[in-house]
């Protein structure tokens, strides 16, 4: 006797008992890979960008830029990794800060090369550059998020005492593995303050150089050879001279061969002081020093929230009453809340889906196919957990997207398997052949949905592209899990659940509302093929209006973030002091914490936060420019606040700039940019006013501005080269004086230690922390060696002159970029093409180009992008359709359908009130997915009419059209009741994906069940005399 060779299904039935187990083990597998799996808010994004600084003191814009920038970027273009065109330099007084941004491919270990290989190569360049340029550094580290802000705080205890509590925090959270760097902010050290007194050096006749020389020898431990015995070698140290202030005061500056000696306290006063600072953090008013805590890549941000929250309650039972710690910004409660809330949906979707199912199917039934959906997700979760896929809000979209797909499988072969019941046949025999009859079928449907998601990951590049990494690998894996639990599960379940067809037996016909669609459908499909034409036309119109309402969507790639936080930006004029910022600062943060739905306001005056949020880009500090994070009582509190403050102060101070920024996810800085270059300065800045002006009168425009930023008033000292050449004084001896007496942080000497703590010692003039032109007019100038001293004035012109505040290249050419914020309820694309239209580039200066940014470059950029994944996801669909079809014509019927998506898609984003950006073209994406999944199964049955029964394409296709009518309804509507928690969760980010999906879906299934039957009459009339004419030439 031959034994029967079993195919799958049949194998699956047959070891049922086998398959159940392992299906059993695979949940909880799944369980528990769910409950250790790595959770984040967002996946790594690679963010190829770094910064070089240049120090070069005492110089003007001018020249920096000739003799720092320009050398620096044409070395920095050498690189083939580095991103001309993005890469952006700001030359100003003494300084160059130019930043770098990497080529979209470069990412992991390629980027930590680079950056190895970057940072050897410049330091081996700095001997190219001016000997005056006294630092150049190399900040690589730009883009790294930190996952805690926290505070360390008090009003009565010191900096110093600040920093020994935040050491012993560091201390115990360094002991938490998955915790990467931590770097404290607003540290303020003492010093022992030199401040030398001119008349009384030029009492003793000594110099300050004199003085500078003779400390610079104090100070320092060092190793003065070895004392070597028979056996043991033993370093021989010569203590540090300085240990207090009164120490330094006996330090002896001079001395003669006669013995006479000048010691540091006869010419100079000596402090221990905390200087002037360049910048400092407060939190509610309070002073404080911040902590950034980094986590290492690969590691759950939750799990370390939970070792640090740990940590931290331990800690603050031993800090005393004056002290407390605040956290800031806390990015795993956010990401715990963000994947407790989409898990949150996740079951509500489950729990719909299911109530959709059991409306319109028998219990058992419903049971049956609802089953499979746990079954699914949790067998895919493990899927998630082995292959190293985290929970993030990404892949639990794609879980959410797909939930209304698992049970589509299992709802057209359980339908089959009815079917087949009313026939007549025995359960076994139609719980096999119903999921044989459709593996074709349902194979070709799911590749065709999971396919086409992979064109993402070839054309998407940067940013987008690690956003979207893990999307298509998530759907395709949560399908095919589907798709085997339909195929090996469900023809158990059925069999075993399902015992008799609908209504079988001569029962009582309950009422049941798929029959009421299924009447109701059948009396308008016989309208439809009654009149063809119209109903084509139909079709036609919905692509033509779909694609118009498309192109007036309001627009946003990225939408905003949603955060109970938002940052607010104050920028004031170039030589700006701290202390004016400061007061500006400290009356906008006092206005902000009388609204009680401010919780907390960190103020960062002179410098920037730490980046705290992802595609939060910080800004450079400085003496005119703060920062604020500002924390609220909730997401909707946010809103609230950005729409009553935005536009009310952001010109409110004088002469002051305040940009209250709500976080998002789009990179750019400026809603709106307009970059001019061109190699006359002068001519751009011409330019760049005069469209500074035009815009300020726009009434949609907020804050114009240029990055030319404010002229600097100078103190220009000229010597007269005779009467200076005639007492021996030179530049750079006029420079050393200068910088000793009028530099606030004075000139580093050395550096005095108590046990881990250090002071730097340094000389300063009494007038460094305040002074007039006409105090560096009468400036002392040692001559003659130093016995003598002559007023500054009578040896050089002193005067104030204006000069550029900053010079700003793009890609290596000289660019003015003219900014401008949009109001409230104004769409920034669309203002963009309405100043762009206004714009005549023809009229520019002839050497003068001009190129829009802001989000509008960033649409340009990435729309190709989107556009071309969207051309190749066609592509692959029709080849999936000849290899299922074996007929190009019907291929070619179902590629134009497709177009049949944009109608919903239009429709679903106006319901919905969203921008249109990128998440709705993956729900474009889907509802092709499924009208080809729903249309295979519709052609599929016709195909199969026409073969067997030998059925005309009218006949075939009406036949088709009534009998698949309930399972593609039934799956329409699951996909889209499994998309309505991601609707009504309100995200920025995942709403206009569930909304076209939910939309879209159900517009779609409308114009297949109706265009589609009849164009594929239409399109197939008459042949099946042509297949029975080569039929009959294959067989001669």
């Amino acid at each position: 006797m031959i034994k029967k060779k079993r195919n799958i299904v049949e194998w699956a039935m047959h070891y049922r008992q086998i398959v159940i187990m392992v299906t059993c083990c695979l949940v909880a597998f799944g369980i528990y890979g769910l409950t250790d799996m790595n959770k984040n808010e967002f996946p790594d994004f690679t963010v190829r960008q770094g910064v070089v600084v240049a120090v070069y003191p005492g110089v003007s814009a001018q020249d920096v830029e000739e003799q720092l920038t320009k050398p620096l970027e044409n070395y920095i273009f050498s690189y083939k990794e580095v991103k001309k065109e993005k890469t952006k330099s700001y030359s100003r007084n003494g300084m160059a800060i130019i930043q770098i941004e990497l080529n979209d491919d470069v990412s992991g270990t390629d980027k930590d090369n680079f950056w190895s290989k970057f940072k050897h190569g410049i330091n081996t360049f700095k001997a190219q550059l001016p000997s005056g340029v006294l630092a150049l550094m190399v900040q690589d580290d730009f883009g790294d998020t930190s996952a805690l802000l926290i505070t360390m705080e008090s009003k009565d205890k010191t900096y110093r005492e600040l920093n020994d509590y935040m050491d012993d925090l560091k201390d115990r959270l360094r002991r938490i593995e998955s915790i990467g760097r931590m770097n404290v902010t607003g540290m303020q050290k003492e010093q022992i303050s030199i401040y030398l007194d001119s008349d009384k050096m030029s009492h003793y006749g000594i110099g300050a150089n004199t003085i500078a020389t003779s400390l610079f020898a104090k100070g320092f431990v060092t190793t003065a050879g070895t004392q070597k015995s028979a056996g043991y070698d033993s370093p021989i140290q010569v203590e540090r001279s300085l240990n207090v202030v009164g120490d330094v005061e006996q330090l002896v500056v001079y001395s003669d061969p006669s013995g006479n000696v000048v010691r540091l306290k006869d010419v100079a006063k000596i402090k221990r002081e905390y200087p002037q600072p360049s910048s400092y953090v407060t939190n509610n008013g309070v002073k404080c020093l911040v902590l950034s805590v980094e986590m290492k890549k690969g590691r759950s941000i939750t799990a370390m929230g939970a070792d640090i929250e740990k940590v931290m309650d331990e800690f603050k039972s031993t800090l005393p009453s004056d002290v407390s710690i605040f956290t800031i910004t806390d990015q795993t409660k956010v990401v715990n809340d963000s994947v407790v809330n989409f898990l949150r949906e996740l079951l509500i979707a489950i729990a719909a889906v299911v109530i959709v199912i059991m409306l319109f199917l028998p219990m058992r039934v419903a049971l049956v196919a609802a089953s499979t959906i746990p079954i699914s997700i949790f067998i895919s979760l493990g899927l998630f957990y082995a292959f190293g896929i985290e929970l993030n809000t990404v892949t639990l979209a794609a879980l959410i997207v797909t939930l209304g797909m698992i049970v589509d499988n299992s709802i057209v072969i359980i339908d089959s398997y009815m079917e087949m019941l009313a026939e007549g046949k025995s359960r076994w025999t139609a719980s096999i052949c119903s999921a044989t009859h459709f593996f074709k079928s349902i194979f070709s449907a799911t590749l065709a949905i999971s396919i086409t998601f992979f064109p993402f990951l070839l054309t998407m590049k940067g940013m987008f592209h690690d956003f979207l990494l893990y999307f298509p690998w998530a759907i395709t894996i949560v399908l095919l899990i589907s798709l085997l639990v339909a195929e090996l599960i469900v023809p158990f379940l059925q069999f075993y659940f399902i015992r008799k067809p609908m209504n079988a037996g001569g029962e009582k016909k309950k009422f049941s509302f798929l029959d009421l669609v299924q009447r109701y459908y059948d009396w308008l499909i016989g309208r439809c093929f009654a009149h063809p034409y119209i109903t084509v036309s139909v079709g036609v119109a919905s692509i033509v209006l779909g694609s118009v309402m498309v192109s007036l969507l309001p627009q946003k790639m990225m939408p905003t973030a949603e955060r109970n936080q938002f940052a607010v930006e104050i920028y004031l004029p170039d030589g700006t002091s701290l202390s004016h910022t400061s007061a500006v600062a400290d009356s906008l943060e006092h206005i902000l914490r009388r609204d009680s739905r401010v919780v907390s306001v960190a103020s960062f005056k002179g410098t920037s936060s730490p980046r705290f949020h992802t595609a939060y880009a910080p800004q450079f500090g400085g003496p005119n420019y703060a920062q604020f994070i500002v924390n609220t009582r909730s997401n909707s509190d946010t809103e609230a606040l950005l729409k009553d403050y935005r536009m009310k102060y952001a010109s409110y101070f004088p002469d002051a700039y305040v940009r209250f920024k709500q976080l998002t996810y789009s990179q750019d800085a400026n809603p709106v940019e307009l970059r001019l270059t061109g190699d006359d300065w002068q001519q751009l800045k011409s330019v760049a006013d005069s469209v500074t002006r035009l815009w300020r009168n726009n009434p949609y425009l907020m804050l114009v501005r240029n990055d030319v930023n404010e002229p600097l008033m100078t103190t220009d000292v000229k010597l007269d080269e005779t009467k200076a050449g005639r007492m021996g004084v030179t530049n750079a001896m006029v420079e050393t004086t200068l910088a000793t007496r009028y530099n606030s942080s004075g000139i580093s000497l050395g550096t005095i230690w108590d046990g881990d703590y250090s002071y730097g010692v340094c000389i300063k003039g009494t007038k460094a922390d305040s002074s007039s032109l006409k105090d560096v007019a009468d400036e002392p100038i040692p001559v003659s060696g130093g016995l003598s001293v002559v007023p500054l004035r009578q040896i050089a012109n002193v005067k104030p002159v204006w000069t550029d505040g900053q010079i700003a290249h793009r890609n290596g050419l000289r660019t003015i970029t003219v900014m401008a914020d949009v109001v409230d309820g104004k769409n920034v694309m669309e203002l963009t093409g309405e100043l762009q239209k206004s714009f005549d580039a023809s009229r520019l200066p002839s050497g003068v180009s001009a190129e829009w940014g802001g989000e509008y470059a960033e649409s340009q950029e990435s729309m190709p992008q989107i556009l071309s994944a969207l051309v190749v996801a066609v592509v692959i669909i029709f080849f999936i359709l000849v290899w299922h079809f074996h007929r190009i014509n019907t291929a070619v019927l179902l590629l134009v359908s497709l177009t049949m998506t944009i109608f919903g898609t239009s429709l679903g984003v106006l319901i919905s009130g969203v921008m249109f950006g990128m998440t709705c073209f993956l729900g474009i994406i889907s509802l092709m997915g499924i009208l080809v999944r729903n249309a295979i199964i519709m052609y599929d049955y016709a195909e199969e009419l026409r073969e067997k029964e030998k059925l005309t394409a009218h006949e075939a296709i009406f036949m088709s059209a009534k009998r698949r009518m309930r399972p593609i309804f039934l799956t329409s509507a699951a996909a889209s009741m499994g998309v309505i928690p991601m609707i009504l969760g309100g995200s920025g980010l995942w709403m206009p994906m569930g909304a076209v999906i939910c939309y879209g879906t159900l517009v779609t299934m409308m114009l297949i069940l109706t265009v589609l039957p009849v164009a594929y009459w239409l399109m197939m009339s008459g042949s099946t005399k042509r297949r029975e004419a080569g039929l009959k030439l294959e067989n001669e």
